[in-house]
């Protein structure tokens, strides 16, 4: 059914045939090829077309029944719905988000927003936009996809036209998972200090707390990275996997938390996250911060940069709420990497500092990103299932 409905709108917005409007020849295609696929953590989108679109005379949000609305969207269904997501091209940030307008059974927009993606020009005739599904709502399932372009005109049979022109094409969206990260080697207590960005950081879980600091997490919208124990993962698989789902970052904090730890020990955490989780960890932090130039060697050595901070608000001591949140405002800069604690003991303070620190922060023009993206790496990730 969901077929029969995507290959009924095609068809609505196919060219005519060669009788045409009035009898007069339908004007030349400018869609030539598309496809879809996923890399990594994104949807790509690829479009080759007849001539150079010009992405600043395009609607972001269109309404596709307006003979004049000018557009170049794709278009997905899912399987059991009456409507459709279409992720458009152009606006005044046409190479930084598109549109999303979501359409009912009948065509209708019933919803509209911006998705952030990017949009390149490899050669005049090619587009390639990349994005995220899920900011655009779109989970793992089956779809079915097409691309819709229209010139705008005052016959909508005139100068609308989809890709493919009759059924559309099926494509599986498949759940992705975190696997790695770029960047090895090196000690690092802060990242750039040249932009307000700060890295959120947990020590010594998982643990009954972690659950509560990813909410945390996940209802004001940023990452943490969380340095995680060997001997205290064993139970918690699921939580060091919702970590990961959830945009955060795992490191290594040694198996036992020794101090100066030999190879075993860092060797062993690193090797206990991936069998957990699929994920190799690039970061290892020296439990009490103590480094010399055999530990750095030895998380060198294993693919890992070793992290310590610069600021500190003693947590582990349970100072009271009030002064782990004022230690943090207090002393954070651009580029800093803030310490907390999500185990190794009782973290009631620490998470109910944790809200106000972020939006007071946020009130300051701070952003927050995981370790490896303020040292200027990346998360890698890719789909499976």
């Amino acid at each position: 059914m969901w077929i029969a409905a995507a290959v009924a709108a095609a068809a609505l917005l196919a060219l005519p045939g060669a009788a045409g409007a009035r009898g007069a020849a339908p004007p030349p295609r400018r869609l030539l090829r598309a496809h879809l696929s996923q890399a990594g953590r994104d949807l790509v989108f690829s479009l080759r077309s007849a001539e150079p679109v010009p992405l600043g005379r395009l609607e972001p949000q269109p309404d596709t029944r307006r003979a004049a609305a000018r557009y170049l969207c794709l278009a997905l269904s899912r399987e059991g719905g009456g409507g459709e997501s279409q992720l458009c091209l152009g606006g005044a940030r046409a190479r930084r988000q598109v549109g999303l307008v979501t359409v009912n059974g009948r065509g209708k927009p019933i919803a509209k927003a911006t998705v952030a993606a990017t949009v390149k020009r490899p050669n005049p005739d090619k587009l390639v936009v990349a994005l995220v599904p899920a900011a655009a709502g779109l989970t793992p399932r089956r779809y079915a996809w097409r691309t819709i372009a229209s010139r705008g005109c005052q016959q909508r049979r005139r100068c609308a036209e989809a890709l493919p022109a009759g059924a559309p094409r099926a494509f599986r969206l498949r759940p992705v998972r975190a696997v790695g990260c770029t960047g090895t080697g090196g000690l690092f207590s802060n990242g750039p200090t040249d932009r307000k960005v700060v890295a959120l950081t947990f020590d010594d879980g998982p643990s009954e707390y972690t659950p509560g600091f990813l909410k945390v997490l996940r209802e004001k919208g940023v990452p943490g990275t969380f340095f995680e124990i060997g001997q205290e993962m064993p139970g918690r698989e699921a939580t060091m996997r919702q970590i990961l789902a959830e945009g955060n970052e795992i490191g290594d904090h040694t198996m036992n938390h020794v101090e100066y730890p030999g190879y075993a020990q860092i060797a062993g955490a690193a090797e206990r996250i991936e069998a957990y989780t699929h994920f190799k960890p690039c970061l290892f932090r020296p439990p009490g911060g103590g480094v010399d130039a055999s530990v750095i060697s030895t998380a060198s050595e294993l693919g890992l940069q070793t992290i310590t901070w610069n600021v500190d608000p003693r947590d582990w001591s349970t100072p009271g709420t009030s002064a782990i949140y004022s230690t943090i405002v207090d002393t954070t800069e651009p580029g800093s990497i803030i310490l907390m604690h999500d185990g190794g003991g009782p973290r009631d303070e620490t998470l109910a500092a944790l809200p106000e620190v972020i939006d007071t922060l946020r009130a300051r023009g701070y952003s927050f990103e995981t370790v490896t993206e303020l040292l200027g790496n990346r998360m890698l990730y890719r789909p499976y299932g």
